[in-house]
């Protein structure tokens, strides 16, 4: 099975955005609870325990609530990457990497997609321009463009055409392209939630919100 997980990126610090987050609701109503990790300079990434939906529903409201644009990253089956940045609200961009991968048609027995054109299709949405706003450092445009577009950074990521074979690899790339820590923003709900630390994050570092628990009973 591939990769799949979910968070949404804010350029304020935890130390900000978590008190700002007491009292919100998810969209069962109950209590708005998970993980906030330090993602780079002035960067939190917020970590919620359901990865296919909350990233990405959870994103537009908290951009409005923190007063501050969102990013949105969501990795299916470790072939597709969302991306979605959200101001006051509303989705002001889309990224995907894997256009049409969705739509009905007929898969394998893993659940990809086959038949049709055998040729992947290129990403939509590629502008390193509407990233720009989550960057912690100085970001090389042409760089951060050729990953969008899937080309890998490491060949050992890559496959015969050097595009990346995983989403995850590519996302992680595109991640450390802006200055952001790609280990903490390509990390989910769920690891977390059994005590399974990123490489390099400290315990004293990780703020628990909304009654969420850390540890092997975590969630």
């Amino acid at each position: 099975m591939g990769a799949f997980y979910g968070n949404v990126l804010v350029a304020r610090t935890c130390a900000e955005v978590v008190p700002l987050l007491a009292g919100a609701t998810a969209e069962d109503g109950g209590a708005l609870r998970g993980y906030a990790v330090p993602a780079g300079p002035g960067h939190t990434v917020l970590l919620f325990p359901d990865p296919d939906t909350e990233a990405i529903e959870l994103a537009g409201p908290l951009s409005r609530l923190l007063g501050t644009a969102t990013l949105s990253s969501y990795v299916f089956d470790s072939d597709v990457l969302d991306l979605r940045v959200f101001e006051d609200g509303e989705e002001r961009h889309f990224y995907d990497s894997y256009p049409g991968y969705f739509d009905e048609g007929e898969t394998d027995e893993d659940g990809n997609p086959v038949g049709g054109d055998s040729v992947r299709p290129d990403p939509e949405g590629v502008d390193a321009e509407a990233f720009l706003p989550f960057a912690a450092a100085p970001v090389d445009r042409a760089v951060l463009e050729s990953v969008l577009r899937r080309v890998a950074l490491d060949p050992e990521d890559g496959d015969g055409d050097g595009r990346y074979v995983f989403a995850e690899d590519q996302h992680y790339d595109v991640m450390e392209t802006l200055g952001l820590d790609g280990r903490r923003l390509s990390a989910g709900y769920t690891g977390l939630s059994r005590g399974e630390l990123p490489e390099g994050l400290l315990l004293e570092e990780l703020m628990v919100f909304g009654g969420a628990t850390f540890g092997p009973a975590g969630g």
